[in-house]
C-alpha cells in the first residue's frame, strides 16, 4: 500500500510539471497557470504524456473520485451519438464509445464549420466498447464506473425496432446506470412526443410507432428514478434536426429551452450533442429527474396551433442564456412545471 501510494505521487507530481510546460509553451501558464481540469488535461494531451486507464475500481487522481470518470455514449456511431463522443473530446473529457459493432469513426467535418477542433481525436481519452443496446448486462459492463451516461441511440434498419430501441432500450440503460451507481443520465428523445394530435408526431409516428415508443420510453425511465437516490436522468426534447445535416455549434446564446412539450422549432445535431454532454456534467438540482425542450430561438414556434399564445403569454417560461449554467437555470423537476393540457 504504501509503495502504491508513493508510485501515485510520483505520477501525479509528473503530470503536473509535464503539463505545467506544455501550458507555458501554448501561452497558458506564466501568469494564468493551470486554472481548470479542462487546461491540465489538454496541456498534457498536448505533451504526449500517457493518461493511464484506471479501472472502476482503482483509486481516481480527483479528491471526489468522479471528475476522471468517463462519459458513456450509447448509440455513438449513430450521427448524433459520434458528435456527442466529438463534444466530450473537445473538451478534454474521458468518453467511453458504446457500439453494437465495437468500432466508432468520428463524425464527417462540416467545411463551414469552423469549430473543427471538435473532430480531433485523442485516443488517450477514448475508448471503444462493444455494446448492444438490446442486451441489458453488455449496457450495465458498458456503463460500469462511468460519471454519466448519454442514451443517443434510436431504431434503425440494423441496429433494432423502435420499441427494443427507443423503449426497451433506454430504460434498460437508466437501469443500468441506477445498478451501477452513474450519477447523471441523459436520454434523447423528440420534442412533441406527448402531443400525439400534433403533426411532428402524426408524421414521425409513421415509422414503427417511433414517438409512441419514445414516449414509453421516456414514462419508463421516470418510473425506475423514482426511488433513486443517487443517480438523476434528464430528458433532452430536440426540435427538427436541421437538414442538410450541418455539423455546427452555435452555442448557448442561440438555443432556446421550454418545458411542457408544447414549443418546438429547429436544432442542429451539433448544438443537441453539447447541451446532452453539459447535461451530463451538470451536478445542478434543477437538471436533475427534468425533461425539456431544445430549439433555436429565432425558429421556435408551437407544435399544435391551439398553443400559439404560449409564444407570448409567459404561461410556459422560455429559456435562455449566454452560457449552458445560465440557459438550465430556469429549469424545473419533472411534476413542477406548468403543462398545458
Amino acid at each position: 500500500e504504501e509503495t502504491i501510494s508513493i508510485l501515485r505521487l510520483v505520477f501525479v507530481f509528473a503530470f503536473y510539471v509535464v503539463a505545467s510546460s506544455a501550458l507555458s509553451i501554448s501561452g497558458k501558464a506564466g501568469g494564468a497557470g493551470l486554472n481548470s481540469r479542462r487546461d491540465f488535461l489538454s496541456a498534457a494531451g498536448a505533451s504526449g504524456l500517457i493518461i493511464p486507464r484506471f479501472s472502476p475500481t482503482a483509486a481516481a487522481v480527483s479528491s471526489d473520485g468522479v471528475a476522471y470518470r468517463p462519459v458513456a455514449v450509447v448509440g455513438a456511431s449513430g450521427r448524433t451519438g459520434a458528435l456527442c463522443v466529438a463534444s466530450c473530446l473537445k473538451r478534454g473529457i474521458p468518453v467511453r464509445a458504446l457500439t453494437r459493432s465495437g468500432e466508432w469513426h468520428p463524425p464527417a467535418s462540416d467545411a463551414e464549420d469552423a469549430s473543427s477542433s471538435l473532430y480531433t481525436i485523442n485516443d488517450k481519452l477514448l475508448s471503444i466498447q462493444q455494446c448492444d443496446a438490446r442486451d441489458p448486462t453488455a449496457l450495465e459492463t458498458g456503463v460500469e464506473g462511468c460519471r454519466g451516461v448519454i442514451f443517443a441511440a434510436s431504431a434503425s434498419k440494423k441496429g433494432g425496432k423502435a420499441n427494443e430501441i427507443d423503449n426497451e432500450a433506454a430504460v434498460a440503460a437508466g437501469r443500468a446506470c441506477i445498478a451501477k451507481g452513474v450519477p447523471r443520465y441523459i436520454v434523447i428523445s423528440s420534442t412533441a412526443v406527448t402531443r400525439p394530435k400534433s403533426l411532428g408526431y402524426k408524421f414521425t409516428n409513421v415509422y414503427q410507432n417511433i414517438m409512441g415508443e419514445k414516449r414509453s420510453g421516456e414514462l419508463g425511465v421516470m418510473n425506475s428514478y423514482k426511488e433513486s437516490t443517487t443517480s438523476s436522468y434528464t430528458i433532452i426534447r430536440p426540435g427538427g434536426l436541421e437538414e442538410p445535416k450541418r455539423n455546427t455549434v452555435l452555442g448557448p446564446s442561440a438555443l432556446e429551452l421550454s418545458q411542457g412539450d408544447a414549443l418546438a422549432g429547429i436544432i442542429s445535431r451539433a448544438d443537441l450533442a453539447e447541451v446532452a454532454v453539459e447535461a451530463a456534467l451538470a451536478q445542478s438540482r434543477n437538471l436533475q429527474d427534468t425533461s425539456f425542450e431544445l430549439y433555436y430561438t429565432d425558429g421556435a414556434q408551437p407544435c399544435e396551433g391551439r398553443f400559439k399564445s404560449l409564444l407570448q403569454s409567459g404561461e410556459v417560461s422560455r429559456l435562455h442564456g449566454d452560457t449552458y449554467e445560465a440557459l438550465f437555470r430556469g429549469l424545473n423537476r419533472d411534476g413542477e412545471y406548468f403543462v398545458p393540457a
